[in-house]
């Protein structure tokens, strides 16, 4: 029994530290980006199992139990408290609103609020000259909550090759609409039916399909914020800054309002030339390497663990999820105006909207270097900009043991606040300004 106990206790040890690594080189980082992502969203239950397993080394007197334990302890409680610590001054987007909503409330989590209304698979959408439907998931706040007027069009992370809408984001959509809040979630086209600015059109075919119907929504046309996770906050970006680019807006819409009223990254690419070298695709990856067969079933081992959900998750991609040469067609040095055009730096005008950039200064898909620099970059503009970097914290921190991770919590707050003191107020801005 002692035996198990020290190799636990080692174990739980070894698992806390990855807190402390932000791993940067590649081959090593991708196989311990799961334990990690899972080490963040369970750090108070890993400073709870260390304190307990200390104790009980302690009274034994069995200091190859303890020792580990108490380390594992000590670091996990570290690192609950700096997260869930970290600077969440939003008042170079809030300016002087702090968080206040236009009612006079500050935003805060009351009691458990009923269970939201949910519309599955809406069309909001078919693509030109196809029968391609495009579909969301509709969350309105449940009878008797108030309605903010706040509307967030919501962008899943996909890597920009699989997955799909309703994916580990359900405790954040309850906790935007016990406040009030509707959200869209977006079932946008992935690659290879349509490449990055084909995704941006999905996504404003998604704000124009909300403008339409505000009145229906219960929203104010004037309140419309866009938000995504990953590649989802990229697309974001690109869809908030772009209003009246061409390149990025699909024929039907254009001379069509999609302004939004404000933007919010979860973890969000910046630049795919960024995310190249970050991932080292320099190294593994080829242009000329042979595609995969697109329309090919998951392996069966997938289909056995998710069932129905590995094909429609796409599952099978999950090796070519996130390689930047085919989807932009090239690479940084074979085709550099195409990284351009789709980073979100190229896009920073004076009258982009206020923006919050939410970001795990370990993340190992997506690099924080080029969040701070596009945080500076909107500084330069004069666009209004709060970033909240959470130490220790990794991708994904928002779906993760959201109901008692630091990070999880940290980034609801923030989110809230930034949609009481910014989006409630009903005006949009362009970067036509």
């Amino acid at each position: 029994m002692t035996v198990v106990a020290t190799a636990f206790a080692v174990v739980l040890a070894l698992w806390v530290a990855l807190l402390y690594v932000p791993f940067r080189w590649r081959p090593v980082g991708i196989y311990l980006f799961v334990p990690k992502v899972l080490a963040v969203g369970h750090v108070p239950l890993l400073a709870v199992a260390g304190t307990a397993l200390a104790v009980v080394g302690f009274v034994a007197g069995s200091w190859p139990i303890a020792l580990p334990a108490g380390v594992a302890a000590a670091a996990a409680i570290t690192a609950a408290v700096r997260t869930g610590a970290a600077s969440t001054d939003l008042s170079g987007a809030l300016g002087p609103h702090r968080g206040e909503r236009a009612d006079g409330t500050v935003g805060r989590r009351g009691r458990r609020a009923p269970e939201p209304r949910v519309d599955r698979d809406v069309p909001f959408a078919t693509v030109p000259g196809t029968d391609r439907t495009l579909l969301c998931d509709l969350w309105q706040p449940a009878a008797g909550v108030p309605p903010s007027g706040v509307a967030v069009v919501y962008l899943h992370g996909s890597a920009y090759y699989f997955l799909d809408k309703d994916l580990g984001t359900r405790p954040m959509f309850r906790y935007l609409t016990a406040r009030g809040h509707v959200v869209v979630d977006v079932a946008y086209r992935l690659f290879p039916e349509t490449d990055v600015p084909g995704m941006v059109s999905d996504a404003k075919r998604a704000i124009a399909w909300v403008r339409s119907r505000s009145a229906e929504l219960g929203v104010d046309p004037e309140r419309i914020v866009v938000a995504g996770g990953s590649s989802g906050g990229h697309l974001a970006l690109l869809a908030a800054y772009t209003d009246d680019d061409p390149a990025f807006t699909p024929a039907e819409l254009t001379g069509h309002d999609l302004r939004v009223r404000a933007v919010v990254s979860l973890y969000g690419q910046v630049s795919l030339e960024a995310l190249y070298a970050h991932a080292g695709q320099d190294k593994q990856c080829h242009p000329d390497d042979p595609q995969p067969d697109w329309t090919a079933p998951p392996p069966p081992a997938l289909r056995r663990l998710f069932g129905a959900d590995a094909t429609r998750l796409r599952l099978g991609l999950m090796t070519c999820a996130g390689r930047c040469d085919w989807l932009v067609g090239g690479t940084p040095e074979q085709v550099p105006e195409r990284y351009e055009q789709v980073s979100a730096l190229s896009h920073v005008a004076r009258g982009c909207p206020p923006t919050l950039l939410l970001h795990g200064t370990h993340d190992e898909m997506a690099p924080v270097g080029a969040v701070r620099e596009l945080e500076q970059a909107l500084e330069r503009a004069g666009v209004p900009v709060g970033a909240v970097y959470l130490p220790h914290t990794d991708h994904m921190f928002d779906l993760v043991g959201t109901r008692w991770s630091p990070a999880a919590r940290a980034s609801f707050r923030t989110l809230e606040r930034f949609l009481d003191g910014v989006a409630v107020e009903g005006r949009t801005w362009s970067s036509r300004s």
